[in-house]
């Protein structure tokens, strides 16, 4: 069934909430689900009154209002079952759902309404269902109690408890601390009478022991006999008896004290409190106190239980004292048979008749045993004292080691918390260090990709979104140059000291000239070949050049001997490990040592051991280890190692000059380890730290200390970038340095492509380097933690270490720990900043690092190194296997090079070329000598020799200056020459080469110092000239083609803005508009009127046809202007003079290399140099005579007045004074008789024609110094030729003169030619020569051969020479051509746009005028005027809407707002004339309830015009004014109209508590002065809780009034319903008028919201409210009290809360007009202030409180009289007169009050 009814409830019905089976009897308990399931069937009309709270309240109130639908539909809900529901019994409410379903089923079938229901039912039955509810109702009200009677029984029962606990602290409190008191008495006279035992048992001892000598018999004591017993037990009794008396008037007389005043006077607490109790109860709700006869017979039986509890005590103290006499008795008769025996023993005595003396010396003995008994135990108990003392100090001493050991563990976790707040404190800057440099990059980057994008939107702008490819590339260029693309600075004149933004302008200029050089060298870019034209490949290099200089600089520059690399032994392993501080790496690398016998070499190590051999040379002896090593060396060993060492310790100083002075000095010789510990202490005792250097050196000598086949690892080093160089440097010796620097030095404008290369970089020196990778944190806990290890554990074993033997690689070095502590972050952050650029150095250049990460254990760290150890020397053993297999032996090579002790150069060409001709070069060679030697010394060597008749090659051995190259040089022409002559002839000899190939043999024969000299910075001189030159001119280009787009695009904005000038055609429209609207309506009508008026507007069409004509012939010539100013010409010819002057600079160029090459190859073979031509050739330039734009004039001054000076005149003048000479000019327009010739060349246009011409001056200049050249060597040759024949000429005179003699000097010269055959090179030709053919000099053939070998290279080389020059002259020529007609279209594109803007724009201007016609003829011929204003504006025709030329007639004024009645709503007006009658009636705001019910019956029975009150006012009747009076008065005789205005006047929005408290906030501010009261004026200037101005919409017709502002106008009517009139200004208290506004549906709620507004702070109530008078607004009092509790809720409970003063109180209970003036002494809740002042007196006393103290409200509302105040304050119960009025106007039924 449960489920049935669930289904319907929940499916079909789809209530509220949803319906559990478990919870039927819950959910319904309330009734409102009931009314719910009612009201869904419409049988409950009235379910908005239900509430849904669990309270009583509620549930009497819902189950009030369904009984009769219940009734209705047939269901008998009595009292039984309404109370079973309530009380959530089991089954009850299942029960009714069940009656309900049937009959609510049975009603849906029947098809029945609840008004068809009701009208069904006989009016008998009707009437009795009525009787039967309103019986029901009151029997349910008795039963079910309300929340009010549940409240107070609670606090009942709470005050009766609170009684009743009260009453037993005061009863048996006195109680409890007597039998405690009695309890310690027992205790301690239990402890007294044990003690005395104890004491009386020894004496008894002892007595017996004395009294065996004498017999005594004592008397019993006085206290001791039986009368003295009873006399002590009969006074025990009395003082009990008295003390008890004494106890209960005590306890009568606090009961007196602690019993409240004002009481009935009766002995019995509770009743008193009971009685004081129900007289502070509420006497408005019935409660009665109780009878007389009842509270005495109350106290009769307290009392009783009193003295029943007295005699119960006496009986009990009868007992103990009964218990006590008997033990007393017992005690007696005990001590009687000690007296008996004590008798008996006297006796016995007595019989014994011993003597005196006897007896005497007994008791001696006895005391001297007893003494010693003493003295024994006295021993004991002090060894057992000792003994006890011993332990405390022993357990005292662990107890403070145990402390100190907390402490040092806390400190040692305190310095470990504060190292790593230093670590991550550093961490985060360098955290923020790198996110701020990379944020820094990021921006710049974005910044730069900014400027690019706006750079190419300014230049699209600019160049019509047509960007150069150049300007692209060079932002690009800059971009990547991470340079700014926008000018920062001027470079027009830079000054000395020039500023930052023009150091970066220069850099840019020099990154721009840079890649216009490279572009223009490689003919990429803007510098490629135009598509017309012949495409030509770029110059190769000139080989015989290249070859020429690299000679010349070799010969004034020689190049140092390399050197040789230091010779190691072979060594299986070279690392180093690298890590961070307690990286693991020493105790690691320690048991690898002791394992597999690899040395560890240390830093710190091997500087101790270094100052250690120092110590012992100053003491005159060496180390043993230092003595081993030097023992076992070889001499010659130890002689290269010190070499090596000076040539490596040359920068360092000390070692350098220590070894000389103590040679000097004859002392004896360190060590040099020694020399090393000398240098560091040195250096420490200074206070610095040991430099790189040094420590290198210690590294590498440790090294060599080092046998060969064995490994050795590098421990912690080196530990920067600057190290490893050094190391690599000490053990290969490649400096990279040198290399970087070799690197980048600059190469010449020709290479010479058979020089030597450059060697490979070298192999690595470390075979591995090993990283262990440590986290910080993970650092700074080993550290701690080896800290707090060393800290805690005892220093055993110290000495033993310090006399260890020192073992090699082991040694014990004695660290300050404090201070590796305090330099851990130090170090840590000293690797990090090292660490990357040793990474670098060690992966990428060498490709030998490995990381590990070392966060393990030792033994797995040890396995993980040993492994990565054994692949190392696996590898290297590999390496060394390859290269021994190669054939290669650099261990002897190495030292068979350290035997020669001169350096010998590196095989060039020569050499080369002579072993391929099958010669063998000179194994020595007296350098020495031929350096020495000058030019001439070395030509009259030769001839000495060639007339002595030694041979060739010994002479070409001993001769020349130029070296070794030199000798080798020569000797191989000569054998060249003598195969070309057929001597030694190979049939397999491959054709000669050319000239500058790769296996031509170039002549290098000796040369004149001078030459050389002077020939070197001469061609470097060329270079740099060459370059800067051709970098100007490119940046000379780059700011023309600048210009020219800025320029193009200025002009044609200036054009624009010249067609948009203004003109007069508008002041004429006006004018005509004027004096055709000035004609009157009916002259324009008339026929000749409208014709006249057609006329006048073709007369005005033709005037501003005319004007548009001006207009476009100005333009046409602004136009012709701006194309005849001669801009395009001057930039033309300023384009024209740049490639001039870069043609200019090849043909320099090209002059300046003939000139080096003509003095070299004529300084070999002529001693005298030529005279070189005076003057250069100079291209000449076009003629500009002025420039319009001044930027201009510094290109003008560079291009027509350039002075051209070679770089060899530079250099060759000396001390002469430096010639210059002007360029030549021509003019830049050929005359007219050239023209018509230069269009039949085909030259369209004269540009053209000047750079074709200044391309054939140029090419002229070059053919004629080709030509001159080659005239000048065909005259050599001849002349060489006419010497020949002369020389053979004198010959043969010679032989026919000394024919006669022959026969007799026959023999000699027989044998002279035998010996010079000899001496001569084999040859085939040893064959007797004929006689008749005259012998020819060898050396002079050699010569002729050299000298024509020479001729052959220098015409080659000039040759090379003049094809690469016309190919760059003819690439200038065409790339001018091309710049220049992309200048002239572009010029050309910029007037063809200007005149097409002006035809367009002359167009436009016509069709406006045509526009403007129509539009005049349509109203011309509709005689209508032109209201609107004629706008011809440029090119625009329209009509000004906003200004009308016709004036027209003024609107009708608004009509003021007006407020319309709604519903039973009173306007602001008759809320007015409200106040301002009762206030007539009653100034006061309190009057009468007959006199307010008289004057609202007048007011709503007469018709007061225009304010006349709404329709439900003006048809209420009489019983109704009376019940609405009954509810403002509220049952009193008074009423406050202001209460009723204010109710009247809804609806306005209801404030919420904070927002009255944030009004009485700004109040307060507002109120400066602090007197409570606001002017008007101050009061419109505080913003209320709605808003003052409202955003109201317009209405856009004039003629309806403006929306009326209902809230603005109530606000003005609070300050007047409120003001006191009285005052000059009229003032408010803001206060009183929010207690008016803190008014609420409920008036518990009204209450709390007033008190809290008189606080200025939210008090919270947590009481549940009562049903509220107002039943329709139920559900907003709900969410308000819902929110206020909200909005306290944060502030916390009564901690957070101010307390409530008694003032507050009264201002809160007494507000009110009605509430003061009411003296009605028949009210319950109505008095004066006083009388609440002494209320709230007393309840503040009651609580605890004194009188000005402050209770939390939280706690004050607990109590009954405040519950009472608060339920029954009516007068901040906010009544809603107007749905009074509807309610009872809809329904009929008389007004409720609420």
């Amino acid at each position: 069934m449960s489920d049935i009814l669930c289904r319907w409830l929940n499916v079909e019905l789809r209530l509220s909430k949803t319906v559990d089976p478990r919870s039927i009897s819950k959910d319904f308990a309330n009734g409102y689900l009931i009314g719910e399931v009612l009201h869904k069937y419409q049988l409950q009309g009235d379910f908005d009154l239900f509430l849904k709270s669990n309270t009583a309240n509620s549930k009497l109130n819902n189950f009030t209002l369904m009984e009769p639908t219940l009734q209705l539909l047939g269901v008998s809900l009595d009292l039984s079952m309404a109370q079973a529901v309530m009380r959530e019994q089991h089954g009850a409410a299942t029960r009714l759902l069940y009656q309900l379903f049937i009959l609510l089923q049975k009603k849906r079938k029947a098809g029945l309404t609840g008004t068809a229901m009701e009208a069904m039912q006989p009016a008998a039955t009707a009437f009795l269902h009525r009787v039967e509810n309103d019986i029901y109702s009151e029997r349910l009200r008795t039963v079910v109690k309300r929340e009010a009677d549940l409240k107070l029984q609670k606090i009942a029962l709470k005050y009766e408890i609170k009684g009743r606990e009260i009453y037993d602290k005061s009863v048996m409190a006195h109680f409890v601390e007597e039998q405690r008191r009695q309890k310690v008495q027992e205790e301690m006279r239990l402890q007294d009478i044990e003690k005395h035992r104890h004491a009386r048992r020894k004496q008894h001892e002892m007595m017996t022991r004395i009294q065996t000598a004498v017999i005594q018999i004592p008397k019993p004591p006085p206290n001791r006999t039986l009368k003295a017993l009873e006399k002590q037990q009969q006074n025990r009794k009395k003082q009990e008896a008295q003390k008890v008396h004494m106890e209960i008037a005590q306890f009568e007389k606090n009961r007196k004290k602690l019993s409240p005043a004002g009481g009935f006077g009766t002995s019995s607490l509770s009743a008193q409190h009971m009685s004081a109790f129900h007289s502070e109860a509420p006497r408005s709700h019935g409660s009665q106190l109780q009878r007389p006869e009842e509270l005495a017979q109350a106290n009769s039986e307290y009392i009783q239980k009193i003295r029943q509890r007295l005699e119960e005590d006496a009986t009990a103290r009868q007992q103990r004292e009964k218990r006590r006499r008997h033990v007393l008795v017992e005690q007696l008769k005990a001590h009687e048979a000690q007296e008996e025996a004590l008798r008996e023993e006297q006796l016995v005595e007595r019989l014994t008749r011993q003597s005196q003396l006897e007896r005497r010396l007994a008791v001696q003995l006895m005391q001297l045993r007893q003494q010693k008994d003493v003295l024994r135990q006295n021993r004991v108990f002090r060894e057992r004292q000792y003994q006890e003392q011993r332990l405390r100090d022993f357990q005292e001493a662990l107890e403070r080691e145990a402390a100190l050991a907390r402490q040092a563990s806390l400190d040692h976790a305190e310095d470990t918390r504060k190292e790593i707040e230093v670590h991550d404190r550093i961490a985060t800057e360098r955290a923020q260090a790198r996110y701020r440099k990379h944020s820094d990059s990021c921006r710049e980057i974005l910044e730069q990709i900014v400027d690019l994008a706006t750079k190419a939107g300014e230049y699209r702008l600019l160049t019509g979104n047509l960007i150069p490819g150049k300007l692209m590339r060079e932002w690009k260029e800059l971009m990547f140059c991470g340079k700014p693309l926008y000018d920062s600075g001027s470079l027009e004149e830079l000054p000395a000291d020039p500023t930052p933004e023009q150091f970066i302008e220069v850099e840019k200029q020099e990154i721009l000239n840079n890649q216009d050089y490279d572009e223009y060298m490689s003919m990429t870019g803007e510098w490629t070949w135009p598509e017309e034209g012949e495409t030509k490949p770029p110059p190769s290099n000139n080989n015989i050049l290249g070859h020429v200089v690299l000679r010349l600089q070799t010969i004034v520059n020689p190049p140092k001997p390399d050197t040789l690399p230091p010779f190691f032994p072979r060594f299986t392993l070279k690392a180093c490990v690298l890590g961070k501080l307690f990286s693991g790496k020493t105790t690691c690398l320690t048991r690898i040592a002791k394992v597999h016998h690899i040395h560890i070499l240390s830093a710190n190590v091997l500087i101790q051991e270094a100052l250690a051999a120092h110590q012992l040379g100053k003491l005159g002896r060496e180390s043993p280890e230092s003595c081993e090593t030097l023992a076992t060396k070889d001499i010659d060993q130890v002689e290269m190692d010190t070499q090596m060492e000076e040539e490596s310790s040359q920068g360092s100083g000390p070692l350098a000059q220590e070894p000389q002075q103590q040679g000097a000095k004859k002392k004896p010789k360190l060590s040099v380890r020694a020399q090393h510990g000398a240098a560091v202490e040195k250096f420490l005792r200074k206070g610095r730290s040991v430099p790189d250097e040094l420590l290198v050196d210690i590294a590498v000598e440790a090294i060599r200390a080092i046998p060969a086949d064995s490994g050795w690892i590098l421990d912690g080093f080196p530990v920067d970038l600057t190290q490893a160089k050094l190391l690599e440097k000490a053990l290969g010796g490649s400096d990279t340095g040198k290399e970087r620097k070799r690197r980048n030095k600059r190469s010449n404008l020709s290479v010479d492509s058979n020089a030597p290369k450059e060697p490979p970089p070298p192999s690595p020196v470390l075979d591995l380097a090993l990283l262990l990778d440590v986290s910080d944190d993970h650092v700074l806990d080993r550290a701690a933690k080896q800290a707090y290890e060393e800290e805690s554990s005892d220093l055993v074993g110290a000495g033993e270490e310090s006399c260890a033997p020192a073992r090699e690689h082991n040694v014990v070095i004695a660290r300050d720990k404090s201070l590796e502590k305090r330099q851990i972050q130090h170090r840590i952050t000293a690797f990090q900043d090292t660490w990357p650029k040793l990474e670098k150095w060690f992966s990428g250049k060498q490709s030998i690092l490995m990381r590990l990460n070392a966060e393990m254990s030792e033994d797995m760290l040890f396995r993980k190194v040993e492994s990565i150890l054994y692949q190392a020397m696996m590898q290297s053993e590999k390496g060394e296997g390859v290269v021994l297999d190669s054939g290669k032996a650099p261990a002897v090579s190495t030292a068979l090079v350290q035997v020669t002790p001169v350096a010998v150069p590196a095989p060039t060409e020569s050499t080369s070329t002579l072993t391929q001709e099958g010669l063998t070069p000179p194994v020595k060679c007296s350098s020495s000598k031929s350096n020495s030697r000058s030019p001439k010394g070395s030509q009259s060597n030769i001839e000495k020799n060639t007339s002595e008749g030694k041979d060739v090659h010994l002479k070409l051995s001993k001769s020349g200056s130029g070296g070794a190259v030199g000798h080798s040089r020569t000797l191989s022409i000569a054998s060249s020459f003598e195969n070309s002559h057929g001597v030694t002839t190979s049939p397999t000899e491959p054709l000669a080469p050319t000239p500058g190939t790769t296996h031509w043999v170039y002549v290098d024969e000796p040369l004149p110092k001078e030459i050389p000299e002077y020939l070197v910075p001469y061609w470097e001189n060329v270079c740099n000239s060459y370059v800067t030159n051709v970098k100007a001119v490119m940046q000379n280009l780059r700011t023309e083609r600048i210009l020219i787009i800025h320029h193009l695009f200025n002009i044609r904005e200036e054009f624009k803005q010249y067609l948009r000038r203004p003109d007069l055609k508008q002041e004429f429209v006006s004018q005509w508009q004027q004096n055709y609207n000035s004609i009157p309506k009916d002259m324009r009508d008339d026929e000749e009127t409208k014709a006249e008026l057609h006329q006048r507007l073709d007369d005005l069409r033709e005037r501003l046809w005319d004007i548009c004509d001006k207009r476009k012939e100005e333009a046409g010539q602004e136009r012709a202007a701006i194309m005849c100013d001669g801009w395009l010409e001057d930039h033309t010819a300023v384009l024209i003079n740049h490639f001039s002057t870069l043609i200019q600079v090849e043909v320099d160029r090209f002059q300046d290399s003939l000139r080096l090459l003509r003095d070299y190859y004529t300084g070999m073979y002529k001693q005298v140099l030529s005279e070189a031509a005076p003057e250069f050739t100079c291209i000449p330039l076009l003629d500009i005579v002025a420039l319009e734009e001044p930027g201009n004039q510094t290109d003008k001054s560079k291009s027509s007045e350039r002075v051209t000076k070679s770089a060899g005149k530079r250099d060759c003048e000396g001390d002469e004074k430096k010639k210059t000479k002007v360029v030549p000019l021509i003019p830049r327009r050929p005359p007219s008789t050239e023209v018509a010739s230069m269009k039949q060349k085909g030259f369209q246009d004269p540009d053209e024609k000047l750079l074709h011409d200044i391309y054939q001056t140029a090419l002229t200049a070059i053919n004629n110094m080709v030509s001159v050249e080659a005239a000048q060597r065909e005259a050599e040759e001849n002349e060489e030729a006419q010497q020949q024949m002369d020389r053979e000429r004198l010959q043969r005179m010679s032989q026919a003169s000394a024919s006669a003699a022959a026969a007799a000097a026959n023999s000699g010269k027989d044998k002279k030619k035998a010996g010079t055959k000899k001496k001569g090179p084999p040859s085939p030709a040893q064959e007797p020569s004929p006689p008749p053919a005259p012998e020819e000099d060898s050396e002079e053939v050699c010569k002729r051969a050299i000298r024509n070998k020479i001729r052959q290279e220098y015409a080659a080389a000039l040759d090379h020479e003049d094809s690469a020059v016309k190919v760059r002259v003819e690439l200038v020529k065409a790339c001018a051509l091309c710049m220049v007609r992309v200048l002239h279209r572009q010029a050309e594109q910029a007037f063809r746009t200007m005149e097409e803007w002006l035809g367009a724009r002359f167009l436009s201007e016509m069709n406006s005028i045509d526009q403007l016609a129509e539009v005049v003829r349509h109203h011309i011929e509709s005689a209508a005027k032109l209201q609107s204003e004629l706008m011809l504006v440029c090119t625009d025709f329209f009509l000004n809407g906003d200004v009308r030329v016709v004036v027209s007639p003024p609107n009708p004024p608004r009509p003021a707002p007006l407020e319309l009645p709604t519903d039973s709503t009173l306007t602001i007006l008759q809320l007015e004339a409200f106040y301002r009658q009762l206030r007539k009636v009653a100034p006061t705001g309190v009057q009468c309830s007959t006199d307010f019910w008289e004057i609202l019956q007048e007011i709503t029975s007469l018709n007061m015009g225009t304010n006349a009150l709404p329709d439900p006012w003006m048809h209420i009747s009489e019983s109704q004014l009376v019940e609405l009076v009954s509810m403002l008065t509220q049952n009193t005789e008074m009423l406050d109209w202001r209460q009723f205005l204010l109710s009247a006047a809804l609806p306005w929005p209801t404030p919420t508590l904070p927002q009255l408290l944030q009004v009485l906030a700004r109040f307060k501010m507002e109120d400066t002065g602090a007197t409570g009261s606001l002017t008007e004026e101050q009061y419109l200037k505080v913003e209320l809780w709605f808003p003052s101005e409202r955003a109201l919409p317009i209405p856009e017709d004039l003629s309806e009034p403006l929306p009326y502002d209902r809230l603005a106008n109530l606000r003005k009517f609070f300050f007047l319903l409120f003001a006191d009139p009285d005052c000059s200004p009229a003032r408010v208290d803001y206060v009183t008028m929010l207690l008016y506004f803190a008014a609420h549906p409920d008036p518990t709620q009204g209450f709390v919201r007033a008190l809290s507004v008189v606080m200025g702070q939210p008090l919270r109530h947590q009481s549940s409210s009562r049903l509220l008078k107002s039943v329709p607004y139920m559900e907003e009092g709900l969410s308000e009290s819902t929110e206020l509790e909200e909005e306290v809720e944060p502030q916390g409970g009564p901690r957070g809360e101010e307390g409530v003063s008694i003032p507050a109180l009264l201002r809160a209970i007494c507000h009110g007009g009605a509430w003061g003036a009411c003296q009605n002494r028949f009210h319950p809740n109505w008095k004066t202030p006083d009388e609440y002042k002494e209320d709230f007196v007393k309840v503040y006393r009651e609580l605890g409180y004194k009188v000005e103290d402050k209770i939390p409200f939280s706690i004050l509302s607990q109590h009954p009289v405040i519950q009472d105040l608060i339920e029954g304050s009516a007068q901040y119960q906010l009544i809603d007169i107007h749905r009074a009025l509807q309610v009872q106007q809809s329904e009929g039924e008389p007004l409720m009050v609420s």
